[in-house]
């Protein structure tokens, strides 16, 4: 048997899944106690199990879904595709809140409804937590020793991207790797008091800063535009792996898949209002499960 991706997503762990269409750029809608979510994901050379046959791509732009039938033109958007260009994961998000929500409570991550500590070496676990407080975001909280591990960060220094009411320019999704040369439009959220840099990796530094999260709030009558994309994880061809920086511009990959069994064959991404205790605290938004399933 051969083990291949199935993607979901919901509101829970346990119930209201949807299959998400992966490199169509055609979202699933998720409604949650804390607001809506339009969601759609792209995976650089996706080879996904069953459920994806008829609804997915392996990589943006193609013109077959996986079953090798032909797509509907009409349903994808028109732009020219540069394959070579396309990062190897990327979550575009669109999100109305239900009620004001504070910065530093909104959160994104990761974790696992199941040990992992018997499966994956310490040193390993231990690694990879400080490769994400070092190279990806120093505000992460996470125990990745625990019974539900987790690392969770705010939503504002994690994401690549974030636009207030208006999408990035038309062919930015689908051409460059590079969210963080566009400009954003944060400082037009309703009664912002703050300076927010228009670049996205000045904003992340900005919001590094924790008292800066807290004075931004995600207000009920704003479409908040969220992406975050990256080179470090790569999925191709239902192969699990993470690529950790060493020297010269390099990269270490970890085959995660080897780790998988029975037990452990699924982890989510994550947008909840605080929580950041761990699992089953504060209030999910969006769950995105990741699970290998035999075929």
């Amino acid at each position: 048997m051969v083990k291949k991706l199935l993607i979901k997503a919901s509101n829970s762990y346990s119930d209201n899944f949807q299959i998400v269409p992966i490199n169509t750029l055609i979202p699933v809608r998720i409604q949650s106690e804390i607001g809506d979510f339009e969601l759609s994901i792209n995976i650089k050379n996706f080879d996904g199990s069953k459920p994806h046959a008829a609804n997915s791509l392996y990589n943006l732009g193609d013109q077959y879904y996986l079953d090798k039938t032909p797509i509907d033109p009409e349903k994808f958007h028109k732009n020219e595709v540069e394959t070579s260009q396309i990062p190897n994961l990327t979550f575009e998000v669109n999100f109305r809140p239900k009620f004001p929500v504070n910065g530093k409570e909104f959160s994104f991550g990761n974790d696992f409804t199941t040990p992992i500590k018997d499966y994956v070496p310490t040193t390993l676990l231990s690694a990879g937590l400080k490769f994400f407080n070092w190279f990806i975001n120093s505000t992460v909280k996470g125990d990745v020793y625990c019974d539900k591990p987790f690392l969770y960060g705010p939503i504002l220094n994690s994401c690549t991207y974030m636009s207030i009411d208006e999408d990035m320019p038309s062919k930015q999704s689908v051409l460059d790797t590079s969210s963080q040369k566009f400009p954003e439009n944060l400082n037009s959220n309703v009664d912002n008091i703050l300076k927010i840099p228009e670049f996205s990796l000045e904003r992340k530094k900005f919001f590094n800063k924790l008292v800066n999260c807290e004075n931004f709030v995600f207000v009920e009558s704003s479409m908040y535009k969220l992406k975050f994309d990256t080179n470090f994880i790569k999925m191709a061809d239902s192969k699990y792996s993470v690529s950790l920086p060493t020297y010269n511009n390099s990269t270490f990959d970890i085959n995660v898949s080897k780790y998988a069994n029975d037990k452990l064959d699924n982890f989510n991404w994550i947008i909840k209002i605080g929580g950041y205790e761990g699992v089953g605290y504060g209030k999910l938004g969006l769950v995105v499960n990741f699970s290998l399933v035999d075929e």
